[in-house]
């Protein structure tokens, strides 16, 4: 019985703990689509061309590169709650700014602001995100990243609705920031306390002092999150625009894509499993690259939206591989090893729609929106840097397929 008590007093915080910090997933991800689900009416707003939005939209890129080193040196020997919580209120006052832009400058300015609370945010909660899977001792990142998808196609549904009936992007953000961040808020009471965190007694390190194969590790994220962030960034005017589509239907288009990533990342932890690393990464590559040609070649929305739905599918568990890689990377710390390769994924994931953007204004944004074909094939070029040593893949594979044998 004390011992049944035990297991039970120990099972019990650990579900908390991995239900906040999918909470906080869901609402990061609902917080970014909600100005993301929204950037056609901040462009007609403020006037900008195709490429003057590019060239905003690399702002959020900038901010990103600025303040991921920083947070991931910081992380080691602290806490990831309490740097969730203040990266949380700050994205819940920062996403109100670009509502109040009425240049293409200050769209820039305010998405470069909205770029380093994001990007804080999400090394925080990955970092806490990883702590929680060792203390379950079973992989679950790819599922509390399924949360951020849900969360998205939550702030896009509501962002399609809001284009629908005319409504301002000011009262819709500020409505989205308390009714998304304030459950947030108080989500993060139940995350790992720092003596429990997977870097709660580890040194802050230098980044010269990290490993190579990080570097191979975030091109492979950069080149994932760069397919993920044209998604975000210029699915709704794809289907809007260049397709002769809705508003409405443009905004939902980056629901269905974020539904496709969220359903995908609910089987990914099982299919690695099965697979392993790098079998899972090129499977995904794959599939995320020939589903959306096949989707932009049609040329009709349908085809295209269906086409957004592969490519969500596809890049599913990539990115919980490639972070559960780099964590377990030997003798580096968590935050700093989630840093490099989520700092090199965040250019891709908000510099890629700015190149994208670009290559659209010189030919057209079909055909731009074709680089995001090409980083699901370098996904799968690139999957062998994910490969851990044969011992460790199969006995992380054995015993998350058997729990039982714990």
């Amino acid at each position: 019985m004390k011992r049944e008590a035990a297991l039970v007093g120990r099972w019990v915080p650990r579900m908390s703990a991995r239900a906040g910090v999918t909470t906080v997933f869901f609402v990061n991800g609902a917080l970014f689509a909600t100005w993301a689900s929204r950037i056609p009416a901040l462009s007609s707003r403020v006037g900008a061309t195709t490429g003057d939005l590019g060239l905003a939209l690399l702002a959020p890129a900038v901010g990103a590169v600025v303040a991921m080193p920083l947070v991931g040196r910081m992380l080691p020997g602290r806490s990831s709650r309490t740097f969730t919580r203040l990266a949380l209120a700050g994205l819940m006052g920062a996403i109100l700014l670009p509502a109040l832009a009425r240049s293409v400058s200050a769209l820039a300015a305010a998405l470069f602001i909205v770029g380093i609370a994001n990007s804080a945010m999400d090394l925080s909660m990955n970092a806490q995100g990883v702590s929680v899977e060792r203390h379950m001792q079973r992989p679950i990142l790819s599922s509390i990243h399924a949360a951020f998808s849900f969360g998205g196609f939550a702030g896009a549904g509501v962002g399609a609705l809001a284009a629908a009936l005319g409504v301002a992007p000011l009262p819709h953000f500020a409505a989205a920031a308390l009714v998304f961040g304030v459950p947030g808020l108080i989500a993060t009471d139940s995350l790992l306390a720092r003596d429990e965190d997977a870097d709660a007694h580890a040194p802050t390190m230098r980044w010269r002092a990290l490993p190579s194969r990080l570097v191979l590790l975030g091109i492979a994220c950069l080149f994932c999150l760069m397919a993920e962030g044209g998604a975000s960034d210029w699915s709704a005017k794809l289907v809007r625009d260049d397709l002769a589509s809705s508003a409405a239907l443009g905004a939902i288009t980056y629901a269905v894509f974020s539904v496709a990533m969220g359903s995908g990342r609910l089987l990914a932890d099982r299919l690695w499993t099965r697979w392993g690393s790098v079998g899972l990464l090129r499977r995904c590559g794959a599939l995320a690259s020939v589903g959306f040609a096949a989707g932009l070649a049609a040329g009709t929305a349908p085809a295209a939206i269906a086409g957004f739905a592969a490519l969500g599918l596809g890049l599913a568990g990539v990115v919980p591989t490639l972070f559960r890689a780099a964590a377990d990377q030997p003798g580096v710390s968590t935050g700093p090893a989630l840093a490099a390769v989520t700092s090199l994924g965040y250019l891709g994931f908000l510099g890629g729609p700015p190149l994208i953007g670009g290559v659209a204004q010189l030919t057209s944004l079909r055909l731009a929106c074709g680089v995001m074909v090409l980083a699901g094939l370098l996904v799968v070029l690139l999957a062998q840097a994910a490969a851990v040593p044969a011992e460790a893949e199969h006995s992380r594979r054995r015993e998350a397929a058997y729990p039982a044998l714990r």
